[in-house]
């Protein structure tokens, strides 16, 4: 096995992992990756070094949101510069390199102090940052202070309402790739079908793209508001083929199997959960788990007391088997493609069938 890491220009990397049943290429200018297994038409089943960290740089957040997955509040941990620095490290493989990119999130990233210090330290190392916001604290002159630096920025809402036009235009002026990150749960999906019916074409012009976040009843999300199988949910799923949406749209890895089962969505174009395959979280506290939205510690270890390496070749190999273990006994024509249903949410397991149900 081997990894080649090319420089390309003055600022952009072109990187480049190749190994058995392994191929990865990521330009860090235009953010196009590309995976393949042993061949260009098969898929590995997991990295050797996962590609992207999710990574919380606090749990500090003043706005309150009532669909925090994370609960966070004014009295959350924020992880420090010379901690974030070492998660850097701890995700730095001397076969691998680095990984590809990190999501950085919260709380909200704006108010951790070390933000602009952060951006600096994922730079220097030639990864790719990119953040999630409430948008709140956004202003002209952290837009120009970041805008050479990151690959994109996501404002995060959960309805119509709290779409900020002014704040994605300081965003989109300074030149940011901007996305809008949309939760999807039992009363958003009526907007979020007027998002691609294109009755919101004109707010939406200029983002990059709309991203449906499937909710998560963990933190402040009520159970009550997950998405429920119905009229609304079908004429959604129907819509994706021919949205008329003005910006790109995509989902995030809890609706793929829904997408794989019901639409004309070309297989080749999406992955099944990548959580503890191709990507990990890493928490404010320094906790490595698959997936941000993990709602037990089985599969929690620190980087204070592990080798992200002993964690991301040894601890996790049960997890990818359970996972594997796709107990799913629908006639989908894309099963094999599939990693089932969430293992962490029944509650999002909308097309998952036993032998005795059926699935919306």
């Amino acid at each position: 096995m081997q990894s080649l890491i090319r420089k390309m220009g003055s600022e952009g990397m072109m990187v480049r992992r190749h190994g058995e049943g392994y191929h990865f290429v990521g330009d860090t200018d235009t953010g196009l990756t590309m995976r393949w297994g042993n061949t260009m038409q098969s898929n590995p089943v997991c990295a050797p070094w996962p590609e992207l960290a999710d990574i919380s740089i606090s749990n500090y957040c003043t706005k309150g949101c009532e669909f925090c997955y994370k609960d966070s509040t004014e009295k959350g941990r924020i992880m420090s510069a010379e901690e974030y620095d070492f998660v850097l490290e701890s995700l730095t493989s001397g076969r691998w390199g680095s990984v590809f990119q990190v999501a950085l999130g919260g709380g909200e990233p704006l108010e951790n102090p070390d933000f602009p210090r952060i951006i600096d330290l994922t730079r220097k190392r030639g990864i790719v940052p990119n953040f999630t916001t409430n948008g709140i604290h956004l202003e002209k002159a952290v837009a120009e202070q970041i805008a050479e630096k990151v690959g994109s920025v996501a404002v995060s809402v959960n309805s119509c309402a709290d779409l900020q036009p002014d704040k994605i235009q300081i965003l989109t002026d300074a030149g940011i790739r901007t996305n809008l990150h949309f939760v999807l749960d039992s009363n958003s999906i009526h907007e979020a079908i007027d998002i691609l019916e294109g009755r919101y074409n004109d707010v939406l012009q200029h983002l990059n793209g709309v991203v449906f976040l499937t909710y998560k009843p963990k933190g402040r999300a009520a159970p009550g508001k997950c998405l429920k199988p119905g009229d609304n949910l079908t004429k959604f799923v129907s819509l994706t083929d021919n949205n008329k949406c003005c910006a790109h749209i995509g989902f995030d890895a809890c609706f793929v199997p829904v997408l794989m089962r019901f639409t004309k969505t070309n297989v080749d174009y999406i992955d099944s959960c990548e959580c503890g395959f191709f990507s990990v979280y890493i928490d404010e506290n320094l906790n490595v788990k698959p997936c941000s939205f993990a709602n037990n510690d089985k599969y929690t270890y620190s980087l204070k007391k592990y080798s992200f390496e002993e964690i991301w070749e040894r601890k996790y190999q049960k997890y990818r088997n359970e996972i594997l273990a796709n107990s799913c006994e629908s006639e989908c024509p894309n099963k094999e493609h599939c990693r089932g249903k969430c293992s962490y949410f029944d509650e999002l397991s909308f097309c998952y069938e036993k032998a005795s149900s059926k699935a919306f």
